[in-house]
Order: structure tokens, then sequence, then C-alpha cells
């Protein structure tokens, strides 16, 4: 048992470590830029529209970190500029849909 244990795990050591061994594959790396020249850039161009209807605007509250205390994730500065973008988002929103 003991000398049918060795070959085997040797065997099996030495098939796990082969693909970390073996070359580039070439045919996909000369082939790689003339595919991707080939595809188009946005992946939804190709996508049929969907019935999902117009636009909603976010209905998600904004959400905070904490800006004081020992543990402070942020900044008060940095909250104060994601309540701008926040309110940007809902003005744009609000406007588009009209």
């Amino acid at each position: 048992m003991k000398k049918l244990l060795i070959p085997l795990v040797g065997a099996l050591s030495l098939g796990a470590a082969l693909p970390a061994l073996a070359g580039p594959d070439w045919q996909a790396i000369v082939q790689g830029p003339i595919a991707a020249a080939s595809s188009p850039k946005d992946p939804y161009a190709a996508l049929p529209p969907t019935g999902a209807g117009p636009q909603q605007c976010p209905t998600d509250a904004l959400v905070l970190s904490l800006d004081h205390g020992p543990r402070a994730q942020t900044t008060p500065y940095q909250n104060q500029l994601r309540r701008d973008r926040y309110a940007a988002q809902l003005t744009a929103c609000k406007k588009s849909t009209k």
C-alpha cells in the first residue's frame, strides 16, 4: 500500500503542476486585439429595447456615513458633497421625466 501511494501522490502532484508550466496561448494573444476591435464598444447596443417604460427617479433615500466621533468613516465635507450630488441627481431626473 505504501509503495503504491507514493507514485500515486507524485503523479497527481505532477498533473496539477503541469498547467503552471505551460507557455502562453499565442493564438489568443495574436487574435485578442483583432477580436476586441470588431466587437461593439457598448455591450447593450445590440440588445433589443425592453418594456420597462420611462425612467423613474430613484426612490431610495440618501444614506450618509458617520462623520463625527472617534470612529468616523468620513468627513462632514464629504457628506455635504454627497448631499449636493444626490440633490442634483434628483433634480436632473425630475427634469428629464417632465
